[in-house]
């Protein structure tokens, strides 16, 4: 009983240590094939393989199996694999004698053509990529298969990213550590933005996009780690100083656009000169030197026709002017009130301040005045009532138009305390030269 059961584990014995042997004489050619090569990097059973020539200067790299088979011809470089695909750089440079950068799967095949300037691996199944874009270089989000998710409109920012601006630079034999600059020598600036780990985490935690500034310029992202506006951005406004309905002006050189505080996308390119809050669901923006109306899908509602303009308000009233002349607009564009008055205010409780002729009146929203045009000076209803100042006199106005006489022109209080000054000083006057005299008299008499 017990020589059979010697006899089993003796042979159990002998398969195991064959098996180590096996595993050594295969572990031992792993290693002399190996040796050709000045650097390999295993991942799950394939190699990423180099011989170096010459530094910096003429290499190859290959994807091999664990025998060493080649599964793809020599390549310039092949990068780390991250979910399964690996960044690549053939031998044959492109056009403008850079590498070209696609993606290879763990078989050698190529699942991503090589098109591209530069790129990374892949993170949470996307990837970001650079190529020539007419003059620019242009910057796009592409999934595991090479179809694009997002584009950036690089055409929107005519200033930045220049092909002929850029530097191409990439690590001594490592043609996939590939990077496009612009800049000077201790001071570059990249499009595809890179964040530390806390500032990512703080990102994905943020409920919509996350605005970030680089060296006095600004640049967008949301929430997904997809950039939708490069570091270019001149002004933003994420307190809504200047911006609501769903639209968030920024700035870019001298010109002012829009886009979407939830998603980042510009909704309306760099256009305006000068924009304004909106009100009633329109934004008055400047292009050209006039003013004109878009709606919150940036397209124009009123003709850009106006020298100036007010927002609208309750009544569905616009105080606008051309050449000087003031009158008032509804929001469809339609004149309410002909454009004739030297000025006119914007409507409040229903009456509009207008002026002519140095003199002001007030006016309902029919062109009804419930007074006439016979004050030097006027206020407009910010409240129910207003103030307005005529021959001197200063009175208190309500919303029918009725005086309340309340004080005088402030203009004459000025002159009164102008006068009591003048009076004050000639009387200090007067009694200084009194005191003068009596103190010469009193020294006459002493001597």
């Amino acid at each position: 009983m017990f020589q059979g059961v010697f006899r089993y584990i003796f042979l159990i014995l002998l398969l195991i240590n064959a098996s180590w042997l096996s595993a050594q004489k295969k572990s031992a050619a792993e290693k002399i094939w190996l040796k050709e090569y000045h650097d390999y990097q295993e991942y799950d059973g394939v190699y990423v393989v180099k011989k170096i020539a010459i530094p910096c200067r003429s290499y190859e790299t290959y994807l091999t199996d664990a025998n060493g088979r080649k599964l793809t011809p020599a390549m310039r470089d092949i990068g780390d694999f991250s979910e399964n695909l690996a960044e690549f750089v053939p031998m044959e440079l492109g056009p403008d004698q850079h590498g070209l950068h696609g993606f290879i799967n763990k078989q050698g095949q190529v699942v991503i053509p090589p098109i591209y300037t530069s790129t990374d691996r892949f993170m949470n199944g996307k990837t970001w990529v650079i190529y020539p874009s007419g003059s620019h270089y242009g910057l796009s989000y592409i999934d595991l298969t090479g179809k694009e998710i997002y584009k950036i409109p690089i055409d929107y920012f005519k200033k930045d990213f220049l092909i002929k601006e850029s530097r191409i630079d990439f690590l001594c034999n490592q043609d996939t550590r590939e990077d496009v600059l612009w800049g000077t020598k201790f001071d570059y600036i990249i499009l595809n933005f890179n964040f530390s780990p806390f500032i990512e985490k703080e990102i994905k935690a943020s409920k919509f996009i996350y605005h970030f500034n680089y060296k006095g310029k600004y640049g967008i992202i949301d929430k997904n780690m997809i950039l939708k506006v490069p570091v270019a951005l001149d002004d933003i406004d994420p307190t809504y100083k200047f911006s609501g309905q769903g639209m968030e002006r920024v700035q870019y050189g001298d010109k002012y656009g829009y886009i979407s505080p939830f998603t980042g996308d510009i909704i309306v390119p760099f256009l305006y000169e000068d924009t304004r809050k909106p009100t009633a669901g329109l934004f008055w923006v400047k292009k050209n030197g006039k003013w004109g109306c878009i709606d919150k899908t940036g397209k124009v509602k009123i003709k850009f026709l106006y020298d100036e303009a007010t927002g609208f308000t309750a009544e569905d009233r616009s105080a606008v002017a051309i050449n000087g002349k003031f009158g008032h607009i509804d929001k469809s564009g339609k004149i309410r009130t002909p454009l004739k008055y030297d000025f006119a205010s914007y409507y409040n409780h229903g009456i509009s301040m207008v002026r002519i002729d140095d003199k002001y009146g007030y006016m309902d929203t029919t062109g009804h005045f419930i007074t006439k045009i016979i004050y030097d000076e006027a206020l407009p209803f910010d409240r129910v009532t207003t103030t307005a100042e005529r021959l001197w006199l200063r009175f208190e106005l309500s919303l029918d138009g009725k005086e309340k006489f309340v004080g005088f022109s402030y203009k004459l209080n000025a002159i009164f305390i102008l006068i009591g000054v003048a009076l004050f000083v000639w009387a200090n006057n007067l009694l200084f030269q009194r005191m003068r005299r009596i103190r010469a008299s009193r020294g006459t008499k002493k001597s």
